[in-house]
């Protein structure tokens, strides 16, 4: 066992390939170079390998928690957007969109949503006026390109009128349409009873308000019908009379025709009748 214990204690390491476990009395099995006493340092041993760690056991997942609000944030970035002052129409005048603010630290709650001053942005967008002016000398300017835009903004302006208009008639057609689809499911729910009894009633009063303008209608059909029949006969007697007129009118051109022969036939006689007249008074003579 010391025998032993000396022999470890003995061995050192190579100085030239640094192999371990060299006797001091023996050359290096790796590079055969014989050690030397006086030459050898000490040389600390290498340590060992570490054992491989074990696998980490795959975390359960967590359940997530957002320190913020993602619908808070987006309101809070739509106030911001909204909080500098818009200026509107031709004079500059300042307007904002109201925006409600709740809770401890200030952060807004929601958004209060202003139709008006949503279409003033969009009409501000549209128009395209340019900044109000500052100051009296770019003023002519600014009213030449207002007056240029709106020029411009007139057509297009009509045309988007017709839009809407056309765009609320398909409106009111197609909730007439969907009511018309909805109303037997509506009827079996308790909760409408009252809204389409309300509805009925309605109903009944255009259908009684129909007929009484059918009834008015019709009336009006025949009296029109009637009034119709005797422009028919009117014009019939229009047309006779115009005939008529025109026989009476050709027979007068025959009679004037006639009574002027006839006249030129009594100048003629009175001619002849003067002539004979001469002779015999020149015969007498």
């Amino acid at each position: 066992m010391l025998h032993s214990c000396g022999m470890i204690a003995s061995m050192g390491s190579c100085a030239t390939c640094g192999a371990e476990g060299i006797a001091s009395d023996r050359a290096c099995a790796r590079c055969g170079t014989m050690p030397e006493p006086e030459l050898e340092l000490d040389v600390r041993a290498r340590p060992a390998p570490k054992p491989p760690r074990a696998p980490k056991k795959p975390s359960e997942d967590l359940p997530l928690e957002l320190a913020v609000d993602p619908r808070a944030l987006v309101a809070e970035r739509a106030a911001e957007a909204h909080s500098s002052p818009l200026e509107y129409g031709l004079g500059g005048a300042a307007m904002s969109a109201p925006v409600s603010w709740s809770g401890a630290k200030g952060a807004p709650a929601a958004q209060v949503h202003d139709p008006e001053a949503e279409l003033a942005v969009d009409a501000r967008m549209l128009a395209d006026f340019g900044e109000a002016p500052k100051s009296w000398v770019t003023a002519p300017l600014y009213a030449w390109r207002v007056l240029k835009r709106q020029r411009a903004l007139k057509p297009v302006h009509a045309a988007r009128q017709a839009e809407a208009e056309l765009a609320a008639v398909a409106l009111e057609d197609e909730l007439v349409a969907f009511a018309t689809r909805v109303r037997p499911a509506a009827e079996k729910q308790s909760t409408y009873a009252a809204s389409l009894e309300e509805l009925s009633r309605a109903e009944d009063v255009l259908r009684s308000r129909d007929k009484v303008l059918a009834a008015e209608q019709d009336a009006q059909k025949a009296r029109l019908a009637q009034v119709d029949a005797r422009l028919t006969a009117l014009e019939a007697e229009l047309a006779q009379a115009h005939i008529d007129e025109r026989l009476a009118a050709e027979q007068l051109s025959s009679s004037q025709g006639a009574l002027a022969r006839e006249e030129a036939k009594l100048k003629r006689a009175e001619g002849e009748l003067a002539a004979a007249r001469q002779r015999e008074g020149g015969g007498a003579a």
